[in-house]
């Protein structure tokens, strides 16, 4: 979502856009949807010949002028293009896990690339640890829509349709169902939860290649007919609404989850695991409840805490809507976008 919407709003600061995406994916269509020009790539492996062709076709038909690569095999396959045709390049880093010491990857973040961009300072930090230039680095936080969030209103149409009461303390975590996130230590943590608390619910809301696994796990547990697994929504303004705490169990690092802007944003109380880079954003005692990863009894004593402690809760829930509209609003990630890439461009021409 920040790749699209960063396309689609940089064009009122006079940048257009190309996307090109790997052939079936899901972004190709969103992006189609929202008028962006986009092209289907098969980056079938590092170093395919036909992608490789396919971009140099694409990148000079198109005079591009700075070629953005957001995920490794992107790089793999555009820098090299790049480089021959005297294009810029930027590695876009939205992940806090070691890059890898091959000698491509040391290529990829080295002399194939004129400038990274973070999504967290703790994702740079991890960069010059591994030995990339700290010069070459800057961190740009992904930016949400403040106003869409604050605005939204419970009106009890989710809760409705997902056959959750009105009046049920709701703890939800919105997420991609993938095992770096994890969904089933939330899960864990909700039917622990649960026990004693004979009103709340829970509810678990996204897609991806976990779910089969969580529909098994739910089968399990004491209180399934208190958890709801929601799947795919796009009314992430009016799910958050509906949430007394919005929950997210990430086990491994990472740069700043959007979810816990946008609770934030929707001054929804936040839980969390203290995990790198959202620790820049949910900060204990301060912002958000934050526990160790991978510890649902830790997670699920937080939970309980979030919804004992209300005064507390609406507290660290105001101070996080303060941070986010001083410093994470998507108008100022595009602004900073917007002054990166001119530089970029007046270094080019120097």
């Amino acid at each position: 979502m920040r790749i699209l919407i960063e396309m689609e709003r940089m064009r009122d600061l006079g940048f257009e856009s190309v996307l090109a995406a790997r052939r079936g994916s899901d972004i190709l269509p969103e992006a189609e949807r929202r008028g962006i020009r986009a092209h289907a790539i098969p980056m079938t492996s590092r170093l395919d010949p036909v992608s490789m062709a396919m971009l140099w076709r694409l990148m000079r038909r198109e005079a591009i002028d700075i070629v953005n690569a957001h995920g490794s095999r992107d790089a793999w396959l555009a820098f090299p293009v790049a480089r021959l045709l005297g294009i810029r390049t930027v590695r876009a880093r939205h992940i806090a896990n070691p890059i890898r010491q091959h000698a491509m990857g040391r290529l990829i973040y080295g002399a194939l690339c004129d400038r990274i961009v973070t999504t967290s300072e703790s994702i740079r930090a991890g960069l010059i640890e591994r030995g990339v230039d700290a010069g070459k680095i800057v961190s740009i936080p992904t930016g949400i829509d403040v106003a869409r969030f604050a605005s939204a209103r419970r009106d009890g149409r989710v809760r409705r349709e997902l056959g959750i009461p009105e009046s049920a303390p709701l703890f939800g975590m919105i997420s991609l169902l993938r095992g770096e996130k994890g969904p089933d230590v939330f899960l864990d943590a909700c039917d622990r939860l649960l026990t004693g608390n004979e009103h709340a619910w829970c509810v678990l809301v996204g897609e991806g290649w976990m779910r089969p696994q969580l529909e098994a796990q739910l089968a399990t547990l004491r209180f399934r007919e208190r958890i709801v697994l929601a799947g795919f929504r796009k009314d992430i303004p009016e799910v958050l609404a509906e949430l007394d705490v919005s929950v997210l169990s990430t086990r491994t690092p990472e740069g700043v989850p959007q979810v816990i802007l946008q609770s934030h944003a929707a001054s929804v109380p936040v839980v969390t695991t203290s995990v790198a880079g959202i620790g820049e954003v949910a900060q204990e005692g301060n912002t958000a409840f934050t526990v160790p990863p991978n510890d649902p009894p830790a997670l699920a004593k937080a939970m309980r805490r979030a919804l004992d402690e209300p005064d507390t809760a609406r507290h660290q829930a105001a101070n996080g809507h303060a941070l986010v509209v001083g410093n994470y609003s998507l108008e100022a990630m595009l602004k900073r976008m917007a002054d990166f890439y001119r530089a970029l461009m007046a270094q080019e021409r120097t």
